[in-house]
């Protein structure tokens, strides 16, 4: 009996070993998701976030003391320049400077007459020798020192004038009214009145660390989105680089302008900016099939079935693209999934993405 049923346990045995062998095999094949690498086109970008300002945008003080009797507009009314704005009342200042400017204007020009007929009285006595030739000079300096004296007291009262006219407050441009702070019974002096912006285009003031100062000049395009329009994004240009380096915060200021054809993008909305300093022709690789290491970053290909880790150097970072400087080829085999399971060296198995 025993002779009997040993061939058949030694025939189970083998037939489960040879299983598991087979078993061992297939699980050395790691399955992972591959791509062809190629080249395509990938932007070094800056990004910022910035609150937007009127193309053309006037804080408006009063230029002479008064209470301010009445506010002429609203804000978000638009105003043609030299429009009243704000009406003050500094009549009684503004007069009483008037009248003394015309008074000294008067009083001057009679100075004036008096040594213009003394200079002729001693003309007359010159040519006759009446008089030395030293009295006919003094009264000759007089008579011009008292004409420059009426042109001073004239110039005098056109500045009172001007300052008269100016009991209103005017529009320096064409524009909107912004933001109105006059109030009416409160004093004019020490505190802005009113803002106008000109609505034609819109401009933001934005500083990027001093790295990028090299990568920026005036022109290069950007986009600015605003999340206040449901992220709608808009073009613009950059405008102005500042050529030196703020030494405290290590910041350059930019100048961006932004073109607004539909009226809809407002002074003070905030968004963010992208500055598009280069694009360019590279191999680029998904920035997800990256394998950060302390030796640097790897990548993951398949040659002839199997895995192997590659050290690549890298360039542009841009919306999860980057760009390969070296270490990959057009047509190499990308891990793209799968990736942080294989080891150099690992059998793989294709499997589709």
């Amino acid at each position: 009996m025993k002779t009997t049923y040993m061939p058949l346990v030694v025939a189970l045995i083998v037939l489960f070993t040879g299983c598991g062998g087979t078993d061992e095999t297939e699980e050395k094949a790691v399955p992972v998701a591959s791509i062809e690498i190629r080249t395509a086109e990938i932007t070094r970008k800056i990004m910022v976030d910035a609150r937007l300002e009127g193309m053309e945008e006037a804080v408006i003080y009063a230029a002479m003391p008064g209470i301010i009797e009445g506010v002429l507009v609203r804000e978000g009314d638009t105003v043609i320049q030299g429009q009243q704005l704000v009406q003050l009342d500094s009549d009684q200042q503004t007069s009483a400077a008037t009248a003394a400017a015309s008074a000294a204007v008067s009083a001057a020009r009679a100075n004036a007459d008096n040594a213009a007929t003394n200079l002729e009285r001693l003309s007359m006595l010159f040519e006759a020798g009446s008089v030395s030739e030293q009295q006919y000079d003094a009264a000759s300096v007089g008579a011009t020192a008292a004409a420059a004296a009426v042109n001073r007291a004239y110039a005098g009262y056109t500045q009172a004038r001007a300052l008269s006219d100016r009991s209103y407050i005017e529009a320096p441009f064409d524009g909107v009214v912004g933001r109105i702070w006059a109030r009416t019974g409160n004093s004019a002096m020490g505190q802005p009145l009113i803002s106008i912006v000109n609505p034609s285009g819109v401009k933001a003031h934005v500083y990027v660390s001093e790295n990028h100062i090299h990568e920026l000049s005036a022109g290069l395009p950007a986009v600015i989105t605003l999340s206040s329009l449901g992220g709608t994004s808009y073009p613009g240009v950059v405008s102005a680089v500042s050529s030196v380096v703020d030494p405290v915060s290590g910041l350059v200021p930019v100048e961006i302008q932004f073109e607004d054809s539909h009226g809809l993008i407002r002074p003070g909305m905030t968004g963010r900016i992208t500055i598009e300093v280069e694009t360019k022709e590279a191999l680029v690789i998904p920035e997800s099939a990256l394998l950060r290491t302390v030796e640097g970053n790897q990548v993951a290909i398949v040659v002839n079935g199997m895995a192997e880790l590659r050290g690549i150097e890298t360039g542009i970072f841009s919306e999860g693209m980057v760009e390969v400087i070296s270490g990959l080829s057009t047509g190499d085999s990308l891990i793209v999934r799968g990736q942080s399971r294989v080891a150099d060296g690992s059998e793989v198995v294709l499997v589709s993405e």
